[in-house]
């Protein structure tokens, strides 16, 4: 019998060896995946939502859940021009041309087409259902590899949405991954998709269809937009107002 409570005493000291490094393991996998901080700059938009970067790489572009209006910001998040915007509820921006951009309006389900120069825009109309119209459209991102928009339904439930150039729905793919779908890019260099999760504080890399690759997280409260370049990743804070930038993953 001492024998025997022997080997079970060290059987248990060895399960419990074994789960503590497994457990140690998984801790270092999940800080390998969180994206590494470069900087984070306070920005005067008040509850910006959604980020877009323009065509040359060289100014970044954010709407306000307060005004409703466009802000073009530098690099290093200051404010080099506001666009004046009559509407409400403006959520997520995405770049077309040099002087065009787009955006959703949630509860209206409305995408929005902007031109910078003239200042004119035109509404339109996006057909579909959802269970909460707090919880509706969130972001959008423009392929210029094909000229197709991608938007987001933030949750309730979260739907990743293909519209053709006229604003229709090619198809939709309900998505899993996180608590709620925030802000969206489509990387053209990748041909691939980075979503944001304010919930979850995750940057997700996605395929064209909604199919999670890989997910990082981020320290970031309200996450409502996000931007990608050749090296990096910026997030925007809606309650912080604050412009973050991440160093972009190699994988």
């Amino acid at each position: 019998m001492l024998h025997l409570s022997k080997i079970i005493s060290f059987t248990i000291v060895f399960m419990a060896f074994f789960l503590a490094c497994n457990k140690s393991e998984d801790v270092v996998r999940e800080t390998k995946n969180e994206l590494e901080l470069i900087s984070s700059i306070k920005i005067n938009v008040s509850e910006a939502s959604g980020l877009a970067i323009n065509t040359s790489g060289s100014t970044l572009y954010t709407v306000s859940d307060n005004t409703n209006n466009i802000y073009e910001l530098s690099i290093n998040g200051t404010v080099l021009k506001e666009y004046i915007y009559d509407g409400d509820d403006v959520e997520g921006i995405s770049t077309v041309s040099a002087d065009k951009v787009i955006f959703v309006e949630e509860r209206n389900k409305e995408v929005v087409e902007y031109d910078l120069k003239s200042k004119n825009y035109i509404r339109h109309k996006v057909i579909y259902s959802n269970n909460d119209s707090n919880s509706g459209l969130e972001g959008i991102a423009f392929n210029l590899n094909d000229n197709t928009t991608f938007i987001l339904n933030e949750k309730s439930p979260g739907v990743l949405m293909r519209l053709r150039s006229d604003f229709s729905i090619i198809e939709s793919y309900d998505l899993n991954f996180a608590s709620d779908y925030s802000g969206i890019f489509h990387d053209k260099d990748l041909n691939i998709l980075w979503i944001v999760s304010d919930e979850s504080k995750t940057v997700n890399k996605c395929s064209l269809k909604g199919a999670l690759i890989k997910s990082y997280a981020i320290d970031v409260i309200k996450a409502e937009g996000i931007a990608v370049t050749n090296n990096a990743i910026y997030i925007v804070s809606d309650s912080n107002s604050t412009l973050f930038k991440f160093k972009k993953p190699i994988e």
